[in-house]
């Protein structure tokens, strides 16, 4: 798994190279990993014919290196197939046989087979999470990437079930007992334990944040078009929730959500976060506590 784990870090790379530039910071905060690291990607990336430029000046950024922004230096698909069989024709002791074998699978197909990857990837980590929901065992999600505290850990979990199409995965943390929402493109892999989970499957009913309670509340909030985007994006269940709307006093506010909510937990990290593009409309008690925790804050 290690050397899975180290293949599937190297096409993330390469699409975060194609995405734009970066710092080498930058990169080995989004690949959680030491600079060092990132540095012996890039020289492997080299080594098999990326041409990575790095600025000397200013912030240093990385990137790959094209030409022509608009018409990359990569044969087409069509291209690729016409050349490889072209190779392939070569005699086996040929010197230039494996050289240009191995700089033909460096083309313009390696990108989306870096998201296939992932897509691959992901269709693996469900699999696995279905057959625990199968077996009703619980399992570990290996290195679980969490977008709000910002840690990668192991986490234990007895699964509930999937929402939003597989993208995420209702489960009760075996550590607090309480049921959470994960998202299954953070989960780098699944390990099945050998241990019978003791929650069932329709234990909880969750609020469109992945979180459970026993009450409910009615949250109403005036959202700017950035943090209408952010909300349906990180939380998509919203969207039935949100309708345009006009705020006289606040015509940025072009955005009305209205849903029930099991705690103020997952819609408190929400708002906390935006704090100058979102008001509160109701209830008192979300904004008492919402100061509460901006009180808490250690900025």
């Amino acid at each position: 798994m290690i050397e899975q784990a180290k293949l599937l870090r190297v096409f993330t790379l390469i699409r975060l190279l194609k995405q734009g530039r970066h710092t080498l910071n930058q990169l080995a905060r989004l690949q959680d990993c030491h600079p060092r690291t990132i540095r012996r990607y890039l020289k492997l990336l080299e080594e098999v014919g990326y041409h990575i430029d790095e600025e000397t000046q200013g912030r240093g950024y990385v990137y790959l290196f094209e030409t022509d922004p608009e018409k990359p230096a990569f044969f087409s698909a069509e291209e690729t197939y016409v050349l490889r069989q072209a190779v392939a024709g070569l005699e086996e002791n040929n010197p230039l046989r494996e050289s240009l074998s191995r700089k033909l699978y460096q083309t313009s197909e390696l990108v989306p087979l870096a998201d296939e990857l992932l897509d691959m990837h992901q269709a693996r980590v469900v699999q696995q999470l279905a057959e625990a929901l199968r077996q009703r065992c619980r399992v570990r999600l290996v290195r679980y990437q969490s977008p709000h505290s910002g840690t990668v850990r192991d986490r234990e979990v007895e699964p509930l079930g999937f929402t939003d199409n597989y993208a995420q995965l209702n489960a009760v943390d075996v550590a607090t007992g309480q049921t959470r929402t994960y998202k299954t493109r953070r989960i780098e892999d699944v390990t099945l334990l050998d241990i019978a989970c003791s929650h069932a499957a329709t234990q909880e009913q969750l609020d469109v944040f992945g979180l459970s309670g026993p009450a409910v509340e009615l949250v109403e909030l005036h959202l700017t078009a950035r943090a209408y985007r952010l909300l349906v994006e990180e939380h998509p269940g919203a969207r039935a929730f949100v309708l345009p709307t006009v705020v006289n006093d606040a015509p940025d506010l072009r955005y009305v959500f209205r849903g029930e909510v099991r705690s103020y937990l997952g819609i408190g990290r929400f708002v906390l976060g935006l704090p100058t593009e979102v008001r509160v409309v109701q209830p008192a008690t979300f904004r008492e506590f919402l100061r509460e925790k901006a009180g808490q804050a250690r900025w």
